[in-house]
């Protein structure tokens, strides 16, 4: 029984992480594009194309998390409101 939980709690995580490569790409990055090698899919990120607002936040908010210890809850409100407030200033969308 302990090994099947094992499993499966190593294909959840693994999930979540291809979940979070795969927003973090299509957040920062305008464009990605695919290129097929040995039956998979790799997505590289045009580089020329970051959001330097959405980097920005990004790193603000994993340094309010990591090295100020601020909770999860207030960073994704104080992140959420500087998005929105990028967006309504026209510099992300």
């Amino acid at each position: 029984m302990t090994a099947a939980l094992s499993a499966i709690t190593a294909a959840v995580v693994g999930v979540i992480l291809n979940l979070a490569i795969w927003f973090a790409l299509h957040t920062l990055f305008g464009q990605v594009d695919a290129h097929h090698i040995y039956g998979m899919v790799l997505q590289i990120p045009v580089m020329t194309t970051l959001n330097v607002a959405s980097f920005v936040l990004s790193v603000a908010a994993m340094i309010a998390i990591f090295r100020f210890k601020v909770g999860m809850i207030p960073t994704l409100f104080a992140s959420s409101a500087a998005g929105i407030l990028l967006y309504l200033a026209g510099l992300v969308g």
